[in-house]
């Protein structure tokens, strides 16, 4: 919030990718090994209530004018729902160029199509580089995101009626 403080007083852009996800292991080693408080909050509803208060404050700050725009790099449907109310709350355009929402290609797919298909700006990445560094990576997305994987069972129960639909006519 300095960052975003800081470019509100020198009239600077502020752009941001909100993540969720954390090295727990190593963020809390690297601050009692540096002498800070951890930054790991204790529990994942204090987690969900931090990120969702973090769009709040970007959003008041859009509302008041602030320049600046962030990317809501989240799987969380909560946090993407309480994104879109308070866009329609605070009347920022879908195509404004301040909010964009981002997922991991292969996870939640059927929520970044309805985004993009509502008009929203939605980005899917996809991790590239060595083995050794990509597989680590996507087992700790995995890991953090259990409760995304297995709505894999609704996205797959939600193609097979579109599916069924589509070649039944149904």
């Amino acid at each position: 919030m300095l960052d975003l403080e800081r470019c509100r007083r020198g009239n600077y852009f502020f752009g941001a990718k909100l993540v969720r996800g954390a090295y727990m292991v190593q963020e809390s080693q690297r601050a009692s090994k540096h002498g800070y408080k951890n930054p790991i909050l204790p529990t994942i509803e204090d987690t969900h209530r931090n990120y969702d208060g973090i769009i709040d404050t970007l959003m008041d700050r859009a509302k008041e004018g602030q320049k600046l725009a962030f990317m809501v790099a989240s799987h969380n449907e909560n946090s993407i729902r309480h994104t879109a109310r308070k866009m329609a709350e605070y009347n920022v355009a879908k195509d404004s160029n301040v909010v964009f929402f981002g997922q991991l290609l292969g996870m939640c797919d059927n929520v970044s199509f309805t985004l993009g298909d509502m008009g929203y700006a939605v980005y899917k990445y996809v991790p590239y580089g060595p083995i050794g560094e990509v597989m680590p990576y996507l087992i700790r997305r995995g890991e953090e995101n259990s409760d995304v994987l297995s709505s894999s069972r609704k996205e797959r129960s939600m193609i097979g009626k579109e599916l069924l639909r589509r070649f039944m006519g149904a």
